[in-house]
């Protein structure tokens, strides 16, 4: 527990432009916070599928640091260069089911 505390998430600035390196520097420490629980075997799926998408977004923004300072700017490129098969694709699906 004391794990997740000493990486929380910031407060939402004003403009509601979530920094993509700092949110994935919080949400890096989830996968291991279910080492805690207990039974691995029982946790294991839980854990691969946050780790797994935790690194298809980070892909996306050590692709190019600067185009996707913020998570918006992912969701706006990809929702441009996917067009209809969008948000079930890439990085953004990647952060809906890490959001669940």
């Amino acid at each position: 527990m004391a794990l997740l505390l000493e990486h929380e998430f910031r407060p939402l600035p004003a403009d509601k432009q979530i920094e993509t390196l700092p949110f994935l520097e919080a949400v890096a420490h989830l996968p291991p916070f279910f080492d805690c629980l207990g039974t691995p075997i029982v946790y294991s799926p839980v854990k691969a599928d946050l780790a797994g998408n935790i690194k298809k977004i980070r892909a996306v923004y050590d692709s190019n640091p600067t185009k996707f300072k913020t998570l918006q700017n992912i969701l706006e490129v990809e929702k441009e260069m996917h067009g209809a098969a969008w948000p079930k694709t890439g990085a953004t699906l990647a952060l809906m089911w890490l959001k669940r």
